[in-house]
């Protein structure tokens, strides 16, 4: 389990500060699962982007909400 002490691998670290030049006006909100973090951007309190880290450190890779509600 990905504990909130845990540190980043670099791929992890990179796709947070990508997010953040790409969302500079957005909050980051972490979900942390059994085997896995969600970091999710809100703007204006609705969701903009996901981007899964998995316990093994690999990076899903962003994904965009409105791509997820089609």
């Amino acid at each position: 389990m990905i504990s909130p002490m845990e540190e980043l691998t670099i791929d992890q670290a990179r796709e947070i500060a990508r997010l953040r030049r790409r969302y500079a006006d957005g909050q980051m909100v972490l979900h942390h699962r059994p085997h896995d973090l969600i970091v999710e951007v809100q703007r204006h309190g609705h969701a903009v982007a996901l981007t899964r880290f998995a316990e093994d450190g690999s990076v899903g890779g962003e994904l965009p909400v409105v791509a997820l509600a089609a």
